[in-house]
């Protein structure tokens, strides 16, 4: 599981280096919570909410995650990390390093607040005004700590 920026296409990093620069100087409490993904991590991840809680787990361990319990075991996305061609969901693209998760923090330590919380759309402010898309903006499945960069 990344969280470097280093990890990012070199036009990912650079827009989200500028966006980054905007939330502090802005003084925004935020955490970057994944970049680029493994296709098991991925895997994992698109077990969640689909598989039973065992199934996950061991997904989880296969990808080097930690467990998570019966409450966590929620759809989290709508990419299974196989490309539409060879008959799969599609890739994330985080496994393309062209994006990543923030999230609002708190003492340093990353918080998930409801998606009213004003604090998602500070961060997003800046990521947009550095060329990304927010998954807070999708209407189908609204994914707040996810940006990637336009196309």
């Amino acid at each position: 599981m990344s969280i470097k920026l280093e990890d990012l296409t070199p036009e990912t990093q650079k827009a989200a280096a500028a966006a980054i620069a905007d939330l502090n100087d802005r003084g925004v409490n935020f955490i970057v919570t994944y970049t680029l993904r493994t296709y098991a991590e991925q895997a994992a991840l698109y077990a969640q909410g689909r598989q039973d809680l065992l199934t996950v787990n061991f997904l989880r361990d296969v990808a080097g995650l930690p467990h998570i319990g019966q409450s966590d075991n929620n759809i989290v996305t709508q990419c299974d990390g196989k490309r539409i061609a060879d008959g799969g969901k599609g890739r994330s693209p985080h496994q393309l390093g062209t994006a990543l998760d923030v999230c609002p923090s708190v003492n340093g330590a990353p918080v998930w607040p409801s998606n009213s919380d004003p604090r998602w759309k500070d961060i997003a402010q800046s990521f947009k005004a550095n060329g990304f898309d927010w998954g807070g903006d999708w209407t189908d499945f609204p994914d707040f700590p996810h940006y990637q960069l336009k196309a």
